[in-house]
């Protein structure tokens, strides 16, 4: 490949001509798929001379080539991404990438960022294989060179090589002890003699880059195991020294005030501490804690860590703290939130309880207080970027590494686990604040803090022996309820969201009711349009939104409070507000039914607002970008669309009364199951199918519009990438409901029943089905057929017939055991049977499956039917083989002791079906009201709490041994051999609790719903009885009581 043409390619995807830029990249894409391409461009970032601008795009075609080639596993549809690397060209090419990187480290290190992953993808797939054990030798070299840019790539060679190592346990990565011993000194003396140098190197970036990259090899090797040779206190002690002495490293001040970058967390020294603090965090947490996993029993560790190491890194930790406090030492966010995290961990633990005991006010003082005080940066977040504020306060979770949320666990972990001697110092100094500020609204910004601490210790304040079970309330009116007035919007928000904790406890004082009901109101109806504080209000309504005292007021103004929450819905992403407007709905349904199609529209809008940019993300090419932590995360969008999908659902689900809205709902929602299901959206599909299957449930039809999404559901299908059969379970819920309601349709066009039959063929079973996909593949089939009856194609039967008797097949060893694969397989043939007896008695010859199908159904599934659906249609298939299968088929098929046999099991089955009946109706009672069957949990419930260790104390385990672990252990165990089933077995397949837990929704119609067994009894016998060549068949078996019992129902 000629590299002054391919230079000119690079170049030429730089320029701001489009038909330039868009040749050029025509001609890389050709280029890319010859042999010889990546050798060519590595030499081009090699080279000192060639400009930097253009080794960029060299190196981010580079390293989308090796990420999505070097396997040979062709991922994603991007053109580029169909490629494989040649076998006879990657030995070049590794060789040419390590010279790259040294070159770039020299002359282009922007380009180092953009190949490291390409180095990660090679040796990830190459080392482990040792197919590139040079890669070892190699990089040590470099490490021994003088040159430190060869040393940093020789690094960074050798983190990706002990990457590998990350998730193996000892016994599997034996061969890491002896690399262990063998290069870890080295690696240790040329970090402390060189990279540290007793502080020398503090001002060199390249070498607190390097120090990061050492730090992370002893993360890689330590983080799911722990070696044995670092165990050893000859080993441990110098790597934990390191850790401590990288951590003690003092900052140059122009780090810690540099405006360069974002900010100094990104310097490289500053990740380098984070690094050290993570390291010593794990090590303590998974190797020398005690905990429910004891999966790693490291006893000599484990002592060693706690006698000789862990009272000098706590102690060494506080001093870090205290100088933080008065501003001599400054802490990246990284490094406080390491520190609280190993603060908490030290609390969590009775060994090293202790530890931190005497230090609790102060560290409630003088750092959980302060951290949780608003900095200038979050109250300006709170006023300029209210979506970016609520965020952060409503996310349950924290990828920043923030302090703040690292305080509130610390807090929570000590009244929780250490109630006794941290919760009342805790009480007393929110109150002290509380009560010390509330004449200074100047003071809001300590005011918030002293909040958020009391609504994190809230829970723990109401328990009963918490000893302030009976001042909580008080506290509440006192002292957190006047900031409902507050002129500063933060302190607002953080009492309505401390009311959004108080719905489930009971408050003495009517007073306290209408205050609360008339602060958050007052705060969710202002003018101000401030978001949090809406938003905030709003979980506090849907707090209190049952509570009779609330009701009233708001039935009164729910149209108004509706129309705030969609427009609060459509300005923020979370789906917090779709379930506030879902309560709302579901409450208030009466009140709102005659702006229904209004919701509904604003809804599909909103919906469609957060669609469209769903799926611009999904459709997003991942080769423009230089770092994957550039990829949208959508986490909030998609979480906010689902809430809005479901708010149409209930919306939906409040008109069953009224056909015509009902219609006109599923009008209003059409556009956004056409997007949906144009577009592939597949984690939308489940609520799409919800809306149908309730839409035709509550009209008991099957609309236009619901057939149209019938059709799209087919187009997708039809695509070669479509995913509508892998989320079949999802489907079916809306598939049901199109063949029970409209089974006419499916008969008369075969142009619905087709888009189910090629559904049914693209999710076809095959070896490697798991048994729920057949079971639902053959709840499909089972379901075409009795929907179609006669009028199915025989092509459709006899493909159905033949997946459900290969897969028995399959499964012939275990069909008793796994009941539910064996009746979802044995209904396609009792199907069948029910509509085309002759047939499929024919095709069970013909496979030679006759007397093992009819054996396991009478001797073994018919005895133990539950449901309605089973019952029933067994009885069809019966009595259909009795009544429509002529006595020269009989004879023919020699049928004659099945047909005598069948006349018991048509009795036994007519036994228990009205039970059946029975039982399914109360369910549906029960369901329809909003019940709960049975307190099935309950005595499970009272024995976990008696067992949890939550005693008087609130869980405190300051005066007890360090049991709680070991008897929840124990509690569990016996639990666990207290579950016996009906017959007393403990066997987990015993075949009477498995059919009794096969899924029967009370609320969801049956494609044989409208038939009438009973009726069928009495015209099959009656045309039997006309035949008595076939009525001595059938008869010849049956006892005098069966006899008896027939002839009852035939006289009914």
């Amino acid at each position: 490949m000629d590299p002054s043409t391919l230079l000119q390619c690079f170049a030429g995807t730089l320029s701001h001509d489009q038909n330039v830029r868009s040749e050029a990249e025509s001609s890389l894409k050709a280029a890319g798929k010859t042999t010889g391409f990546l050798g060519a461009s590595l030499d081009i970032i090699s080279s000192p001379e060639i400009p930097q601008d253009i080794k960029l795009p060299a190196a981010l075609y580079i390293k989308n080539k090796i990420i999505h080639g070097w396997s040979g596993n062709q991922l994603g549809r991007n053109e580029l991404l169909n490629f494989s690397v040649d076998n006879d060209e990657k030995p070049v090419v590794k060789d040419m990438l390590i010279k790259a990187l040294v070159n770039s480290s020299i002359y282009s290190p922007s380009c180092v960022r953009l190949l490291q992953p390409a180095l990660s993808t090679i040796v990830a797939e190459d080392y482990p294989k040792k197919q590139w054990d040079s890669l070892l030798g190699t990089s040590f070299e470099l490490l021994s060179s003088d040159d430190i840019n060869s040393a940093h790539i020789g690094l960074l060679a050798l983190s990706e090589i002990f990457r590998t190592y990350r998730w193996k346990e000892n016994d599997s990565r034996q061969e890491l002890e002896h690399l262990i011993i063998q290069y870890f000194p080295l690696l240790l003396k040329f970090t402390t003699d060189t990279l540290v140098d007793n502080g020398r190197n503090i001002d060199n970036a390249k070498a607190g880059e390097m120090v990061k990259l050492v730090l992370k090899i002893y993360k890689f090797v330590t983080y799911h195991d722990l070696p044995f040779t670092l165990q050893r206190p000859d080993h441990f002690i110098p790597w934990a020294n390191l850790h401590v002495n990288i951590i003690q490293q003092p900052l140059p001040s122009q780090i810690v005030s540099s405006a360069a970058a974002s900010s100094p967390r990104y310097q490289p020294w500053v990740k380098a501490k984070k690094w050290a603090y993570a390291n010593l965090s794990r090590l303590f947490q998974r190797y020398a804690s005690t905990s429910l996993s004891r999966k790693f029993a490291y006893d000599g560790f484990k002592q060693l860590y706690l006698d000789d190491f862990l009272p000098q890194i706590v102690q060494l930790y506080f001093q870090q703290i205290e100088q933080w406090s008065e501003k001599s030492l400054w802490l990246s966010d990284e490094a406080m939130y390491h520190i609280l995290g190993f603060f908490e961990q030290v609390v969590v633990q009775k060994a090293t309880w202790p530890l931190m005991k005497p230090y609790y006010p102060v560290l409630l003082e003088h750092i959980i207080f302060p951290l949780l005080c608003p900095t200038e940066e979050s109250l300006e977040t709170f006023e300029t970027d209210p979506q970016e504020y609520i965020h952060r306060n409503l996310e349950v979770w924290d990828d920043n590494y923030s302090p703040d949320l690292a305080a509130l666990a610390l807090l929570t972990t000590c009244v929780t686990k250490r109630g006794s001697t941290t919760l009342a110092p805790t009480a007393f100094f929110v109150t002290e604040k509380l009560n010390k500020n509330l004449a200074h609204p100047e003071q809001f910004v300590e005011v918030e803090s002293a909040l958020r601490i009391f609504s994190n210790i809230l829970d723990r304040l109401f328990m009963k022996n918490s000893g302030f079970s009976r001042d909580v309330e008080k506290l509440l009116i006192s002292l957190v309820f006047p900031y409902f007035n507050s002129t500063h919007d933060i302190l607002r928000a953080r009492v309505c969201e401390i009311c959004s904790k108080l719905g489930e406890q009971h408050f003495e004082n009517p007073q306290a009711l209408e205050t609360i009901y008339n602060g958050i109101v007052s705060c969710f109806m202002e003018d101000s349009n401030c978001l949090p504080v809406e938003l905030l209000a709003a979980l506090g309504i849907q707090a209190f939104i049952h509570e009779p005292a609330f009701q009233g007021p708001l039935s009164a103004n729910v149209v108004p409070m509706t129309q705030k929450l969609l427009r609060i819905s459509n300005e923020i992403e979370s789906d917090a507000v779709s379930g506030v407007l879902q309560e709302f709905v579901e409450c208030f349904s009466e009140q709102l039914q005659p702006f229904g199609i209004e919701l509904m529209t604003d809804l599909v809008q909103q919906f469609l607002k957060l669609a469209i940019d769903l799926n611009e993300s999904a459709n997003f090419d991942v080769n423009k970008i230089n770092d994957y932590s550039e990829l949208p995360d959508d986490t909030d969008k998609q979480m906010a669309a689902l809430g809005i999908l479901s708010t149409a659902i209930s919306i939906l689900l409040s008109f069953e009364n009224s056909h015509d809205i009902v219609k006109n709902l599923e009008q209003s929602f059409y556009p956004a199951a056409e997007f949906i299901l144009r577009n592939d959206m597949e984690d939308f599909y489940r609520e799409v199918c919800e809306f149908i299957e309730n839409s035709t449930f509550l009209l008991r039809d099957v609309t236009p519009f619901s057939w149209k999404i019938l059709e799209l559901i087919g187009e997708c299908n039809q695509k070669e990438e479509g995913m509508v059969a892998f989320y079949l379970e999802d489907f079916m819920v809306a598939f049901n409901n199109y063949l029970v309601y409209g089974q006419e349709e499916f008969k008369k066009n075969s142009f619905y029943s087709n888009i189910l039959f090629e559904v049914y063929n693209k999710a076809s079973v095959n070896e490697d089905s798991s048994l729920d996909d057949m079971a639902h593949v053959f709840e499909l089939s089972q379901k075409l057929v009795l929907t179609l009856d006669t009028s199915i194609s025989g092509s459709f039967i006899e493909k159905f017939l033949n997946d459900a008797l290969d897969a028995i097949t399959r499964e012939a060893a275990d069909l008793k055991k796994n009941v539910i694969f064996t009746v979802s397989s044995f209904n396609v043939i009792i199907a069948c049977l029910a509509c085309r007896p002759t047939e499929t008695l024919q095709y069970l010859r013909a496979r030679d499956a006759f007397e093992s199908f009819f054996d396991l159904w009478y001797s073994y599934l018919i005895p133990h039917y539950k449901r309605v659906y089973d019952i029933k249609l067994s009885l069809m298939a019966l009595l259909s083989i009795n009544g429509n299968v002529s006595l020269s088929d009989v004879q023919a098929l020699s049928l004659e002791t099945v047909v005598g046999q069948s006349g018991s099991k048509i009795v036994k089955l007519l036994t228990v079906f009205p039970q059946a009946l029975k039982d399914l109706d109360e369910r549906r009672k029960v369901y329809s009201s909003g019940g709960v069957p049975d307190d099935a949990f309950g005595q499970f419930e009272q024995e976990f709490t008696a067992n949890s260790g939550d005693g008087e104390n609130g869980g405190d385990e300051d005066d007890e041994d360090d049991g709680d672990e070991e008897a929840y252990l124990d509690f569990l165990n016996k639990e666990a051999n207290n579950f016996k089933f009906v017959d007393g077995s403990t066997d987990i397949f015993d075949p009477l609790e498995d059919f009794e837990n096969l899924d029967e929704d009370p609320l969801s119609g049956s494609v044989i719903d409208h038939v009438n067994v009973y009726d069928v009894v009495k015209a099959v016998m009656s045309s039997v009885q006309t035949d008595s060549a076939k009525y001595d068949i059938f008869t010849a078996n049956l006892s005098p009581e069966d006899r008896q019992a027939i002839t009852s129902i035939v006289n009914l």
